[in-house]
């Protein structure tokens, strides 16, 4: 099959060339100090260079915070969530069963304190940058905290009600017993 003359196949030398001809000098190696320093030549023999470091790195208790990767599909802009924000939200949880339980049970300190604790923990956690949630956390402070109040303004109540006389005879004589009532078993 005959070839137009306007069409060259890819494969075909160059005319008025032989294939020896065409080939380039191999490269030569490398050596140090030639002005001539070309890159590609000797790739893996460039000196050790340190990773690049962040100007400011921002320290936690675990050591440097490292922000993580936004996620496949993310828009642009979008930060991975911070590591600590579920201090935040534990601090909220027991904050709000602490209010639950002092007027279900009369024992909401028992989930206030872990509330405060938590909550604490979260905001110092937010000033390092390691959380992003501060409105759960406050959230949880104020709850515990209101729950505490509550819990002391109840016990003070009920010392004031117990240091009345006519209250503590009532309270531990029983009148309010059956035993009151048995002189209208008549009727």
């Amino acid at each position: 099959m005959t070839q137009p003359d306007e069409w060259k196949s890819p494969y075909d030398p160059p005319r008025g060339e032989t294939p020896d001809q065409q080939r380039p000098a191999p490269p030569q190696p490398y050596q140090p100090g030639s002005a001539e320093q070309q890159p590609y030549q000797q790739p893996y023999q460039q000196p050790y260079q340190q990773p690049y470091q962040q100007p400011y790195q921002q320290v936690g208790p675990q050591g440097p915070y490292q922000p993580q990767p936004a996620p496949y599909g993310a828009p642009y802009g979008y930060t991975a969530p911070a590591e600590k924000n579920a201090l935040g939200v534990w601090s909220l949880v027991l904050g709000i069963l602490s209010v639950v339980m002092l007027f279900s049970c009369l024992v909401g300190f028992l989930a206030a304190i872990p509330a405060l604790i938590t909550g604490y923990m979260s905001r110092k956690a937010n000033k390092e940058g390691l959380a992003d949630n501060p409105g759960l956390a406050l959230g949880g402070i104020i709850t515990g905290w209101v729950t505490i109040g509550l819990t002391v303004l109840g016990g003070i109540g009920i010392g004031i009600l117990f240091s009345i006389p006519e209250f503590r005879e009532g309270f531990f004589n029983g009148s309010s017993s059956y035993s009151d009532y048995s002189d209208y078993s008549d009727y």
